[in-house]
């Protein structure tokens, strides 16, 4: 019968506390298996050493007398254990007939404790009793698997918080060993490891690959091999870990791409305070839309393992994607690193091409010559999805059969200024009608944007609204629009957008996140 199964808890692993023993007896074993281990894993091994010695300890109490229940009868002679007195033993000295009108008739026994004392307890007591049923030794009556079910998360997250402030341990992807017995690689076989990155272009290799090239001795197991080795090139900053979470790959840092080891310009995002408040659920709903990396969104799980990303200015210009928390749940994520080498699959072709994932800068980059292929502009729809192959992505643009020309909002500069118009451009893929730009001459516009990199984000919006107005009969601009051509100049995301929208005198709203210019009152 489970813990579980009784519906009583175990107050000794409900009150666990990691102890000098347990961690002495990790070491041992560690030593003895002469492997590293997850967390989760040593966890379950000080599961299994609680519960060994918890039936040692149950089979060497019951081995010295009979545990105590009222209801059974005892002789002269007999030990007995009281474990709810804290496993006090007592040998029956006597036994004579109890007297109490209140119940029937029952034994009274006296008992000289090991404590030196004499006690008198009841026996034969007729009726219900708690401690004719209490339920003692429970780690002992149930599996480990049981036990660490209901309490290995709790005995994890104590054995993290010691590991992680003992200098005895150290962890290299997740898995823990002992500071003192990691082999030292020399200096030389790092080097090989250098010259093997190299001849592979860089990477990526995964740590295995060293191995078979390396002179390391013999006698120390594979697994002790392949921990140490991760942890001397994560001490050396020739080497960078690429991999996805569960496979250690690894890149020489000179060779990667300069766009993945520095964020590019036009993605970077200087935060700007704006009050959150101010967003009511129309304008939270075009902020999920955006898919802007640095909007405060909560993920959202794709159904059918398809998601779509309109294509903004910065990262067109940039050949890059956001890293939006729904799009960034469709990437690999890391173990060691906020850089991840992975596989881009061509939809329509099924050429492969490297990708990289870039964590802390949130965006995803290698798209650069695809997007030249794929002649996508601003606004397009790139679907993506899970390859069949772990850390793969297909990629895909919407391509239209036919070559045709669309009537488009188009930017250029004209006298240091956003200049706006309507024209009509050839367009080879599909996209969103609100966020879709054309920028015939990129090079002027990124220079405009630096020229107007002290401007206010007030100024830059009141700019771009007039300049779309003027493309309506309306005058009315939708915020996607205006999101989209405002990311032409700043790197912006919605919601500081939205905010100067809400709180300034200059604009009205029209409802369903249209707005029109209301002007300097």
């Amino acid at each position: 019968m489970s813990v579980s199964d009784t519906g009583q808890k175990d107050q000794y692993w409900e009150q666990f506390a990691l102890l000098p023993l347990d961690i002495e007896h990790l070491v041992n074993f560690l030593v003895e298996t002469e492997r590293p281990y997850t967390l989760r894993e040593l966890a379950r091994e000080i599961v299994r050493y609680r519960h060994q010695q918890a039936m040692s300890l149950m089979k060497d109490i019951l081995s010295q007398g009979r545990i105590y229940r009222p209801a059974e009868a005892y002789q002269v002679g007999e030990f007995v254990i009281f474990p709810h007195l804290g496993n006090v033993l007592g040998e029956v000295i006597e036994v004579r007939p109890g007297c109490n009108p209140e119940f029937e008739p029952f034994s009274v026994m006296r008992l000289r404790l090991d404590t030196g004392s004499e006690r008198e307890y009841a026996a034969e007591l007729p009726g219900e009793h708690p401690l004719n049923t209490a339920t003692y030794f429970t780690a002992a009556d149930v599996t480990v698997d049981e036990l660490f079910d209901l309490y290995g998360e709790k005995v994890e997250d104590e054995l993290q918080a010691t590991l992680e402030t003992s200098s005895q341990f150290i962890s290299v992807a997740h898995k823990w060993f002992v500071r003192d017995l990691v082999m030292e690689v020399p200096p030389g076989q790092l080097n090989i490891a250098e010259a093997l990155l190299d001849m592979s272009g860089g990477g990526p290799v995964p740590t295995s690959g060293f191995l078979e090239v390396m002179d390391l001795p013999a006698e120390i197991p594979d697994p002790l091999k392949l921990f140490s080795l991760e942890y001397a090139l994560l001490r050396d900053n020739r080497f960078d870990e690429v991999g996805p979470a569960g496979q250690a790959l690894w890149y020489l840092r000179r060779m990667e791409p300069q766009q993945v080891l520095e964020t590019p310009e036009l993605l970077r995002y200087m935060p700007i305070p704006h009050n959150r408040s101010l967003l009511d659920e129309v304008m939270l709903t075009l902020e999920l839309q955006a898919d802007d990396e640095w909007s405060d969104t909560e993920y959202r799980e794709s159904e059918d393992n398809l998601v779509t990303v309109v294509l903004s200015y910065p990262h067109w210009r940039s050949g890059t994607l956001p890293l939006a928390p729904h799009i960034a749940g469709l990437f690999p994520t890391a173990q060691l690193t906020d850089r991840i080498r992975f596989t881009f699959i061509d939809g329509d072709t099924k050429e492969t091409f490297p990708g990289w994932v870039v964590l802390r800068s949130r965006y995803v980059y290698g798209l650069a010559a695809w997007y030249k292929r794929q002649q996508v502009q601003v606004g397009a729809y790139i679907d993506l999805q899970h390859g069949e192959e772990p850390g793969s992505i297909i990629i895909q643009a919407r391509s239209i059969r036919s070559r045709r020309r669309e009537w488009l909002r188009t930017a250029s500069v004209e006298d240091g200024r956003l200049y706006l118009e309507v024209t009509r451009v050839p367009v080879f893929c599909e996209f969103d009608e609100l966020a879709a730009v054309a920028v015939p001459n990129p090079d002027n516009v990124d220079a405009l944007a630096v020229q107007l990199k002290r401007a206010s984000l007030e100024l830059l919006l009141d700019q771009v609204f007039n300049g779309l107005a003027g493309l309506s009969l309306q005058r009315a601009v939708h915020a996607m629009t205006l999101y989209s051509v405002l990311n032409l100049v700043r790197r912006v995301p919605p919601a500081p957008m939205l905010s100067v929208l809400a709180t300034s005198s200059k604009y009205v709203s029209l409802g369903d996140n249209y707005w029109a210019y209301r002007g300097d009152d």
